[in-house]
């Protein structure tokens, strides 16, 4: 839910005594009393703490946790029906830099989330090294796959030959293979979309580049789809 570890132990503590004051939430945490007070001074804000006066003094209340979720709740709908304006912000923010850098492979997994999402039942072309790419984290990489044939997003792929020996044959992950001729081996992977294209390095600074430019995407695309018709089938 976003909290501090602790703001974590300050809550606990709240639930299970079923409020305190400042000064014994901090004898029960192991924190200074003014640290205590400014975290639960936040926690009021952020809607996980009420503030109740008794006798003179400030008692502080867990809120319920069914009441927590019905305000994360509210916020996500909120949020929710933002999403199309944000989109379209996103779109022109996409067209004005043209480049992103995905610096870690957590990055490049949120890529390949939304990537899930955006391509549902659609398609992509790749060229690259399959070993290389799985190689940057097998597990997550194998399991990928699996995911986007789930999301029922096609794929067509010219592959170094000596990907042969990760790239999977079973059909119902949905990839058709073309292997590249021997003598052309390299380490990098090209992932060809729409409207964007991913280069993806070990050797590159960055982990993989994404390039937002319509007349770079159209000449891959042309490039693609020309040394797909000339490599033969498997």
């Amino acid at each position: 839910m976003g909290l501090t570890d602790q703001e974590t132990a300050i809550y606990m503590a709240l639930l299970k005594t079923g409020g305190l004051a400042a000064s014994l939430v901090a004898k029960e945490t192991g924190l200074r009393r003014t640290t205590a007070y400014a975290i639960l001074k936040g926690m009021a804000q952020k809607g996980f703490v009420s503030i109740y006066v008794k006798k003179g003094r400030q008692l502080f209340v867990a809120e319920k946790p069914q009441n927590v979720a019905g305000y994360f709740e509210a916020k996500l709908k909120s949020f929710t029906q933002g999403i199309p304006l944000l989109e379209s912000l996103e779109k022109k923010q996409l067209q004005t830099v043209g480049l992103q850098f995905i610096e870690t492979i957590d990055g490049l997994k949120h890529f390949y989330a939304g990537i899930l999402r955006e391509y549902r039942g659609k398609s992509y072309v790749t060229m690259g090294n399959a070993s290389a790419w799985q190689g940057l984290e097998p597990e997550f990489f194998i399991q990928f796959r699996k995911d986007r044939a789930a999301a029922g997003i096609h794929t067509r792929l010219l592959i170094t030959l000596d990907s042969s020996q990760t790239s999977p044959t079973d059909p119902t992950l949905l990839r058709v293979v073309k292997f590249l001729p021997s003598k052309y081996t390299f380490q990098s992977t090209l992932e060809i979309y729409d409207d964007k294209i991913l280069i993806i390095s070990p050797d590159q600074t960055s982990l993989a580049v994404l390039i937002a430019v319509p007349a770079m995407v159209d000449i891959f695309k042309s490039t693609f789809e020309m040394l797909w018709d000339l490599v033969p089938a498997v």
